[in-house]
């Protein structure tokens, strides 16, 4: 069997889920040499294996054992053919890269000689031994089968609302897909009024009308932006939905997509890399709706720099590590790779290293002698020593990154 990825692409890796005894096992085909046609055989294997991997930490597996299942190591006993030593958690691995590379580099020496100075192909056939929450012994093809498709689209639960969505854009123009302005100047009575160039002073568009949209984008994964899906104003929800973090649009048909959660807009998206606004648009809404995360729901909540408590609209979701910088699985650490700091300078303060968060969790700021008496040494003296709420041993790496790259203060040519 071949997996499939998010996108519906086949991943050239072959994969079996076999039953024995109490555990189901994920065995994966050894890559290297040619197939059945000239492309090399299981070239996707890492792909593949990473994949497989963050599927069954979707579903909560445990990994019991593992060993290298190939026919040249058979005669060797289980504990010389061991590649995963302990058990482990998928779930409460962050990063499955990280997996992933434990359990290839640990068939590196499987099978060689004592002394051999070069490690082995680290692509070979393996066999990893399952604990799966809701699969049992006689439920091997299913699991095979489940971790072969493609992710099934995310609930509605993970859409926001349309009238927090439309609230959030209030202001913006954001563009239909054939590149039209429409602009948000408000949101009452259950009705967003939409200006356009034929009606600058704008017209009503139901609040219900986007609703629909986003109810069928999250239920199908897909919605082609047309009269007869989404409504006579189809091409004014089509751009709200275009504006979503993690969807991709194409022009032909006329199509709005979600991605997997982890993925970046594609380079040529016409509606990211080519439309300044509405790539403006797309990271304030995420931004909104990481915000809103952060808080907890609440209306009002409190700087993780300075503690003072503001109403959210004045809080930003600042990244601790730098967002451009961030893995994968960085990124998907919402609890710990971003903090709520206020605008009233906390935010920009950190952003641009006047502050950072040392290891016990204090905040440091640069130098304050050679600062001229005013505002800003005195907010900084006030941040200085200062204990920073989000800081905790899972978000320390990326403070740790934040002081070795951005904070002014240990910068030799820093310019105060």
């Amino acid at each position: 069997m071949f997996a499939r990825d998010d996108d519906g692409v086949e991943l050239n890796a072959e994969f079996s889920v076999l039953a024995g005894g109490e555990h189901l096992s994920l065995v994966m085909e050894s890559a290297g040499g040619r197939g059945a046609g000239s492309r090399p055989r299981n070239d996707q294997y890492v792909p593949a294996l990473t994949l497989l991997l963050d599927r069954l930490r979707d579903r909560q597996a445990v990994l019991v054992s593992g060993v290298v299942a190939s026919a040249r190591t058979a005669h060797l006993p289980e504990e010389a053919r061991s590649i995963v030593p302990v058990p482990v958690e998928l779930a409460a691995q962050r990063d499955i890269d990280e997996v992933r590379l434990q359990i290839t580099r640990a068939q590196g020496r499987v099978g060689l000689p004592d002394g051999a100075a070069k490690e082995g192909n680290n692509r070979k056939r393996i066999e990893l031994r399952l604990a799966v929450p809701g699969y049992g012994p006689d439920d091997a093809e299913r699991l095979a089968a489940d971790l072969a498709a493609p992710a099934k689209p995310a609930s509605n639960t993970v859409l926001p609302p349309a009238d927090d969505l439309l609230h959030d854009l209030t202001g913006e123009t954001i563009l239909t897909i054939v590149g039209r302005p429409n602009k948000i100047l408000g949101v009452q009575d259950g009705a967003a009024l939409v200006a356009t160039n034929r009606s600058p002073e704008g017209q009503p568009v139901a609040v219900a009308d986007v609703q629909h949209g986003l109810d069928l984008l999250a239920e199908r994964g897909s919605v082609q932006v047309s009269v007869d899906e989404l409504g006579h104003r189809s091409a004014f929800v089509g751009a709200v939905l275009a504006t979503l973090p993690h969807v991709r649009v194409t022009p032909s048909p006329a199509t709005v997509t979600l991605a997997g959660l982890g993925d970046e807009p594609e380079a040529d998206d016409s509606h990211f890399g080519e439309l300044d606004v509405l790539a403006q648009v797309k990271v304030r809404t995420e931004q909104a709706q990481l915000r809103r995360l952060l808080a907890k729901g609440r209306g009002c909540a409190p700087c993780a720099l300075c503690g003072d408590e503001f109403p959210v609209r004045f809080l930003i979701a600042a990244h601790v590590k730098k967002r451009a910088a961030c893995t994968d699985a960085e990124r998907r650490n919402l609890r710990d790779i971003a903090m709520l700091a206020c605008s009233f300078g906390c935010d920009a303060l950190y952003e641009s290293g006047w502050v950072t968060i040392d290891e016990t969790g204090r905040i440091q700021t640069v130098e304050l002698d050679e600062l001229p008496a005013g505002s800003l040494k005195l907010r900084l003296e006030h941040l200085a020593g200062r204990r920073c709420e989000a800081h905790r041993p899972e978000s320390e790496p990326y403070f740790a990154w934040h002081r070795k790259t951005t904070f002014r203060g240990n910068l030799a040519d820093s310019d105060l």
